[in-house]
């Protein structure tokens, strides 16, 4: 918890400097005599730049995930999926494809899958390619604002982009976990500590590419997947590994050893936020789904997964849930209906088959489940 406070402390500390490092740039990309004019144009003034802050920050974040996948590329990986806030473009069938998905915490995300495993898998140009891109922009606009004429608006942007390049280069190139998510800069520091981490880390980038290619869980070696131990439990990219072996135990339909992985890895200290809340939410499934007493449910579903769960209403696994907790436990069947076309029409948009393949299954038990009651 102390390092989650710590992270998101930094990280606003420094989106403060990016936005003073833009106040700056909009100042001496300005003529004085128009910016500081009447009250209402300033106000205008300060409302366009704010749009233009906005702009700075997508356009820097495709080119962060631009740098991944170049670098991902020279050094062996495999293009998988292009994500900018929800719209997410994937290969399937050899052709280009877009789906909507988004995970909280993050702007963007380029996934890739890896080369053949070795011991010296070549991790730092991936992790940093977006670093690298962020700030050989932030270098080429910095140029573009010098040669710009004062006043003009190739000068007030590009000064912008130049700022937020620079900001985007310290937000994630310092190992910090933010919002419960490791940036890369943390990702590289764990990854060149701990040789299991290196390994959990080829592992979970190669199962994601099997799973984009329709590939389930259940379809892959279980040894594959282990509860971590011991040291391991406080190492992050390790704790993923546990989180798949919660999914392939889900996956198989073996409820009762999923919640007990699920009920494990919530003890673990080096459990990322993010892992902690989605598995948090499936822990809350499994109880209502075999029935468990309202205490138990209650104690769980806390307001602060409640903000989460509403924050990530678009996974099919959270439609899935909501219909779930409609017809098991409140036993609304109107709402349940409802949330059942709401999951429906999810399907339709969702990049994962493999993971649609197995809600199907899911919302098939729950109505066999409901006809007992």
């Amino acid at each position: 918890m102390k390092n989650k406070k710590s992270g998101n402390t930094i990280a606003f500390i420094l989106y403060l400097a990016v936005g003073v490092l833009c106040g700056i740039f909009v100042v001496l990309s300005s003529d004085p005599e128009k910016f500081f004019g009447t009250p209402g144009d300033f106000a205008l003034q300060m409302f366009f730049c704010m749009v233009l802050i906005l702009a700075a920050y997508l356009i820097q974040s495709v080119i962060h995930e631009f740098g991944h996948l170049v670098f991902g590329l020279l050094t062996g990986y495999k293009f998988i999926s292009f994500r900018i806030g929800s719209f997410m473009f994937i290969k399937k069938d050899g052709k280009l494809r877009i789906k909507l998905y988004n995970i909280v915490g993050t702007g963007g995300q380029c996934l890739m899958m890896p080369p053949p495993w070795k011991e010296d898998l070549p991790t730092a140009l991936y992790n940093f390619g977006g670093c690298i891109f962020n700030f050989l922009s932030a270098v080429l606009f910095f140029l573009l604002f010098a040669i710009a004429e004062k006043g003009s608006f190739a000068a007030l942007f590009s000064g912008i982009l130049c700022a937020v390049g620079f900001g985007n280069v310290l937000l994630n190139g310092i190992p910090l976990r933010v919002n419960g998510i490791s940036n890369d800069g943390n990702n590289a520091l764990v990854l060149g500590k701990n040789p299991s981490a290196l390994r959990a880390f080829w592992l979970q980038l190669y199962v994601n590419g099997l799973i984009s290619k329709g590939e389930r869980y259940k379809n892959m070696p279980e040894e594959w997947f282990f509860v971590p131990s011991g040291e391991d439990l406080f190492d992050p990219m390790v704790c993923t590994v546990g989180v798949m072996k919660y999914n392939y135990y889900f996956d198989i339909h073996d409820f009762e050893k999923a919640e007990t992985v699920a009920n494990y890895m919530l003890h673990a200290p080096g459990l990322l936020g993010l892992h902690r809340n989605e598995l948090s939410c499936e822990l809350l499934f499994l109880r209502i789904f075999r029935g468990a007493a309202p205490e138990e449910i209650n104690a769980l579903y806390t307001r602060e997964l409640d903000k989460y769960i509403k924050a990530t209403a678009n996974y099919v696994s959270r439609r899935r849930l909501a219909y779930a907790y409609q017809l098991l436990y409140l036993k609304n069947i109107t709402m349940a209906q409802k949330c059942l076309e709401v999951f429906e029409k999810t399907v339709k948009t969702y990049p994962y088959s493999s993971e649609i393949e197995n809600e199907k299954e899911i919302i098939e038990l729950i109505k066999a489940k409901s006809e007992i009651f």
